[in-house]
């Protein structure tokens, strides 16, 4: 497996979150993290990616141990992370952003610009210039720039208009169909399931079921009790 936690715990100060979570992703896999709101999914992120170091349990990438690594350190391994809230840097115009964190060989600006358009159109823009979808565009640019093994993303499309959140989904279709590893939270699950190989439904910090994306189809009620819908 490319990703492997086994057994994280995680807390904020005395304030536990995760319980022993346990999660893969193997090479060229789309995993779905799944859960309602405040269950854990963005500290699961958060945990591999060294952001809040769990107190438990392991991080594996690539078969090594990065529990705890800094953040910087799992992007020089290869974990190219779309956060929540995006967090592109306002006062850097869209080209600025994407140069800052180029790295590695295969995506380059001009790749980037192929992939998303609109980002060539607005490649002198100030990132506080634009609507949240091409934020959201210049987040995963961002990331890509990284060359990552593996893409994180979490809340993918939250809060976009219609219109934006199809291109983005038909964007990491693309992505996928390249053989781009991918982790992704988010709430649209009928587009997940197009995609995702395997899902996690976490509730209150533990894994309380995973499967296939056939298996998720195939039984309404685990949207009703993890999801909520």
């Amino acid at each position: 497996m490319m990703l492997q936690l086994q057994g994280v715990e995680t807390a904020y100060g005395s304030s536990q979150v995760l319980f022993g979570v346990d999660l893969e992703v193997g090479e060229g896999e789309a995993v779905a993290l799944l859960g309602r709101n405040g269950m854990g999914k963005t500290t699961t992120i958060r945990s591999l990616m060294g952001l809040t170091p769990p107190r438990r349990g392991s991080v594996r990438f690539d078969g090594r141990e990065v529990t705890g690594e800094p953040a910087f350190r799992m992007a020089r391994r290869g974990i190219g992370l779309v956060p929540e809230g995006r967090l592109i840097f306002p006062n850097l115009d869209v080209r600025e952003n994407l140069v800052a964190a180029a790295r590695g060989e295969g995506w380059t600006l001009e790749k980037v610009y192929e992939f998303f358009p609109r980002l060539y159109e607005r490649q002198h823009h100030g990132g506080n210039a634009l609507s949240g979808g091409e934020q959201q565009m210049l987040a995963i640019g961002r990331a890509l720039m990284t060359n990552p093994r593996l893409l994180v993303l979490d809340e993918a499309t939250e809060g976009l208009a219609p219109s934006l959140r199809g291109e983005i989904w038909r964007r990491l279709e693309e992505l996928r169909s390249q053989g781009q590893s991918l982790l992704i939270i988010d709430r649209n699950i009928d587009a997940l399931l197009r995609f995702c190989d395997r899902f996690y439904l976490i509730d209150k910090g533990r894994i309380g079921w995973t499967g296939d994306a056939a298996a998720m189809a195939a039984d309404p009620t685990l949207r009703q009790r993890y999801l909520g819908v």
